[in-house]
């Protein structure tokens, strides 16, 4: 299992990094730079919904990483290095037990103060603080 930080460190870093707390998905919504429709998600491969993110920004150094896992199992947010992601999502599946994009995925550079959502309208987009 790669490393997850508790959800009141992530909590603290996103209000210090950002300003902003986080109850949904839509609490990420500000400050867009660039944004994408896909249009009505029945299904997307878990490395297909990685590529839709990658396309909106490339990402660099450590990478928060919330998935719908993250809640269901109470674990908190998974830490993983950019270029290890492809490999993490690739085998997030067998891994985990459950696919990597199920509804809403968000990624965060708290380094970079950017924020990538992949939503489940069908919209992704990449947020900057």
């Amino acid at each position: 299992m790669k490393n997850n930080i508790p959800w009141a460190n992530f909590h603290d870093q996103l209000h210090q990094a950002f300003g902003k707390s986080l109850k949904c998905a839509d609490d990420l919504y500000f400050n867009v730079i660039k944004r994408r429709e896909i249009g009505e998600i029945i299904h997307l491969e878990d490395l297909e919904s990685l590529k839709f993110l990658q396309e909106l920004h490339r990402m660099r150094g450590e990478l928060c990483i919330i998935t719908d896992y993250c809640y269901e199992k109470k674990c908190g947010p998974f830490l993983v290095e950019a270029d290890e992601i492809t490999d993490f999502v690739g085998g997030f599946k067998s891994r985990y037990g459950e696919a990597f994009y199920s509804t809403d995925v968000i990624i965060i550079s708290f380094a970079e103060k950017l924020i990538w959502v992949l939503f489940h309208e069908g919209i992704c987009w990449l947020s900057r603080g």
